[in-house]
Parts: C-alpha cells; structure tokens; sequence
C-alpha cells in the first residue's frame, strides 16, 4: 500500500485509511441518514442507542452479498469459453454492474428468474423509499417549516413535502445520466459518500461529543465540507492534481471534507451563540446525565442481549472476524 500504482483501486494507505477507513466507513456505518432519522423517531434513548447497532447486522453481510459475486463472475467471464456473457460497454470494457443479472440469467431457472429480478427491484424501492421519506422529511421539517413558513397547519405541510417528494425523484432521476458517465457504480457511490456523508459524519461527531458547537456551525460545515469534497472532485477532473483512480478521488474527498467540515464548524462555533446546555440533553454526550444513558433493564429492556454495551462489542467482535477471515 506504499505506491498508489501496485494496487487495483490506485491509493496508497494514507487516503485508504483516512478517506475510507475513517471517514467515509464511519459515516456510512452510523451517521448514514437513514440510520440517524430512525434512531431520532426511537421511543427512547435505549432504543436510539440499539439502532446503528442493529443497522450493523446485516451491513456486515455486504461482503457476501458483493464481494463474492463479482469474483465468482470474474472467474467464469475469463473461463474458456466464458459462462456468462457480460455486456460490454462504451469504453469496450465488459459491463460489470451488470454481474448480478448475468448471474441469474445464467444459473436461475425461469420460474427462479422472476423471483430474483423482483428481488433486485425490491431493493431497489427500498432503498429509494427510505431516501424520499428522509428527503422530504429534512426538507419540510429542518428547512421549510422553521426558516422560510412558521406555524402553518399540518396540512399545508404535508403538501409541501408531497411536492418535495416529486422534486427529489426527478432530480435522482437526473442524477442516473452522471451515473453513467463512470464506469461503474461503486466509483459513482464513493463521489456522492464524500459529498454528503463525509460531511454529515464530521458535523453529527462534533456536535455529539462537543456542547459548545451552534445550530449556524452545524449548518456551515455541512456546506464547507460538500466545498471541500467538490474541489477534489473537481482538481482531478480537470487534471490538475490526476488521482490514478476515481475510487483514489473519492477517498481523498472524503478526507478533505472531513478536514474543511471540521475548521468550519470550530470557527463558526467560536462567533456564534450557543445553545442552552439544558436544550442539548439528550443529543450531547457532556449534556446527558448519566443515568439517561444508563441501559435500562426492567420492561422492554429486560434482556442482556437488549445492552448497547453487549451489542456492540458482538457487533465488533464480528466485524473483527469476518476481517481477519476475509483477509
């Protein structure tokens, strides 16, 4: 990992670690928006806690779920003669996110096929579900209702995020034609993470650990670290300052947004007002008592294995071994 050119992905172990290890794992593992939305609607701080927790579960799967079979296609397209038959590209390199339904076009049976690409469009609205229902609830609720129309009646409200709604699918929709200027999505995905969640991790950490931090800090970091992840994004593709790979890119935006999010949100924090203490209750470490974040055990709680302090340390040791066993 010394030498950025005796490596698949082109990055050497500074921007490896840095930019994917820290940064944008750890947005991605526990300040992902969806995680963060549930665990704010959780009914208690025991239930709050649990959540990225529980999200970890079958995040860990991943590797399986991707991982394995991409190799395993890898291995049978350069079998002699191939055993699937992947789609090859405009660059004249085969189509590889197009793996997984070669897959099931070669080996599931037709009535298996259909079960499969439902699968795959599930997903796919899952997820898409999810992000639409944040979006428009960060939208109306965080922007709309207390900056721009106070005190309107929930219906007008409901409105506005309907209308959200529609303005966020057509914008994704929008968003595919970029999609498919790379070549493939996983080059797509780590861009957007350093653009958005490499920002909301740093402003979600600072604020949680940090009682001083203001709502105009929280603000203004989130957009000078989407600035930093930008210039990145933008020196490289000018040519500028070439990473040898767009996966290299996205780790150092991931870095660079974490660092810009950072000097910001201080800066900010130091010429704004900040918040009552008793307000930050419960959403900053130094602000809780601790018998608020003590597990409770009686009730709903009742259970060793219902512990944060237990579950994460499954969470971890697991994590740990499917490392070393992947490795």
């Amino acid at each position: 990992m010394g030498d950025a050119k005796a490596n698949p992905i082109g990055i050497e172990w500074f921007g490896l670690v840095a930019g994917l290890g820290f940064v944008l794992s750890f947005g991605y593992w526990c300040t992902d928006f969806l995680v963060i939305q549930r665990a704010m609607a959780a009914k208690d701080m025991n239930s709050a806690r649990r959540t990225p927790l529980i999200a970890a579960i079958p995040k860990m799967l991943f590797p399986a779920l991707v991982i394995l079979p991409g190799m395993l296609a890898i291995a049978l397209y350069h079998r002699s003669p191939a055993d699937i038959a992947l789609p090859i590209g405009a660059d004249g390199n085969p189509d590889y996110n197009m793996v997984v339904p070669a897959l099931l076009a070669k080996y599931f049976p037709n009535g298996m096929l259909g079960i499969g690409l439902t699968a795959l469009m599930a997903s796919f609205m899952s997820g898409m579900a999810g992000n639409v229902t944040a979006f428009n609830t960060v939208f109306t609720y965080d922007l709309w209702q207390p900056y721009l129309r106070k005190n309107r009646p929930d219906g007008y409200y409901l409105k506005i995020g309907r209308r959200a709604t529609v303005g966020g699918v057509v914008i994704a929709i929008g968003t595919a034609f970029l999609a498919a200027g790379y070549n493939n999505i996983s080059d797509y995905i780590q861009v957007l993470n350093s653009f958005f969640n490499a920002p909301l991790f740093t402003t979600s950490i600072i604020g949680m650990l940090w009682k001083r931090m203001t709502p105009w800090a929280g603000l203004w970091s989130l957009v000078a670290g989407v600035i930093g992840a930008s210039t990145v994004y933008t020196i490289n593709h000018t040519g500028l300052v070439a990473f040898s790979s767009e996966q290299a890119a996205g780790f150092y935006g991931g870095a660079a947004a974490f660092v810009a999010d950072a000097i910001v949100a201080v800066a900010v924090t130091w010429c704004t007002t900040a918040k009552p203490v008793s307000a930050l209750r419960g959403l900053v470490w130094s602000a809780t008592p601790k018998e608020d974040r003590r597990h409770e055990t009686t009730g709903d709680d009742s259970g060793w294995y219902r512990s944060p302090v237990t579950m994460s340390c499954i969470v971890l040791a697991a994590a740990l071994a499917m490392s070393l066993w992947l490795k």
